[in-house]
């Protein structure tokens, strides 16, 4: 970070004197060098400094002298040539010279060099664009950092939000005063899986866990069932997207009772389900019906 910055400040001083010509050969190659490699906001802020430089270099008019201005001022110098000639030498006092010199300050005051006020002017106010055109700069890029930070860290907090809330509704199942374990075992197709539904059949909830689960294809999903008097009715349907522990609350279990519900079983089906199962069966678990 504090490179990257070393490097932005390096570039906004060579560019500044890059649009000026003041940089020496050695400073404008290296500038040239550092622009070719330029980033999309460097890039624009050297196109702005650039607009900026060349529209102040042109609001002073220069304008070509008229030939009548050029005769007049010959035909007055060779006048003043003329009366030099018939003009004896005089002798000038102290106090004429002085009051001379006072009548030449007045004309030098008199004609003030607006030209050279103006290009002044001009620099000063070019000084003023870039200083602005930098701050501007900066700001834009710590502004879009800031944003950045921002979207990451609600990203982050409604991540956390969901996850507690999932965890809340998984502990009220868990505190139920009773609740029912079926434990489910790895089938022929995928031997290591296991899992666990823990059942409030009072509430009609139950929260289902489920590890060692190859992670699921696009076009396919999970599917629970349970099995009532023998006959699979689904209890929804879940995707995973690793083969470590995975949990879920089930929602649809008001046609589940003690009494008869066999087991549950989870088989792959395509995406959103299916009315009965079609694939492959990968966990299933009896109900123990001594408790």
């Amino acid at each position: 970070m504090a490179d990257e910055k070393s490097h932005n400040e390096k570039f906004e001083e060579l560019c500044a004197g890059y649009v000026l010509h003041a940089l020496d050969e050695e400073e404008r190659e290296e500038f040239e060098a550092m622009l070719a490699e330029a980033s999309d906001e460097q890039r624009t802020l050297y196109q702005q400094m650039w607009s900026a430089a060349n529209q102040l270099a042109f609001t002073i008019e220069q304008h070509e002298p008229a030939d009548s201005l050029k005769e007049q001022l010959m035909a007055e110098i060779r006048s003043e040539e003329s009366a030099d000639e018939d003009q004896e030498p005089s002798v000038t006092s102290i106090d004429d010279q002085e009051g001379e010199s006072d009548s030449m300050t007045d004309e030098k005051d008199d004609g003030f060099n607006w030209s050279a006020f103006a290009v002044a002017a001009s620099f000063a106010l070019l000084v003023v664009s870039l200083s602005l055109i930098f701050y501007s700069f900066n700001l834009n890029s710590e502004i879009s950092k800031k944003d950045s930070v921002i979207a990451q860290q609600e990203t982050q907090i409604t991540e956390l939000k969901s996850e507690l809330q999932q965890k809340e509704e998984m502990l009220a199942i868990l505190e139920a005063r009773e609740v029912d374990l079926v434990m489910m075992s790895g089938m022929e197709v995928n031997p290591d899986g296991y899992g666990k539904v823990i059942w409030d059949s009072e509430k009609q909830q139950a929260l289902l866990q489920v590890s060692n689960l190859p992670a699921v294809p696009k076009d396919k999903d999970y599917q629970l069932w349970l099995i009532k008097n023998n006959k699979p009715i689904s209890a929804g349907v879940f995707a995973v997207n690793d083969q470590g522990d995975n949990f879920f609350k089930i929602e649809k279990m008001a046609q589940a009772d003690e009494q008869a519900a066999n087991a549950f079983a989870i088989t792959m089906e395509p995406k959103g389900g299916m009315p009965q199962p079609t694939g492959d069966m990968y966990l299933m678990g009896n109900m123990d019906k001594g408790n």
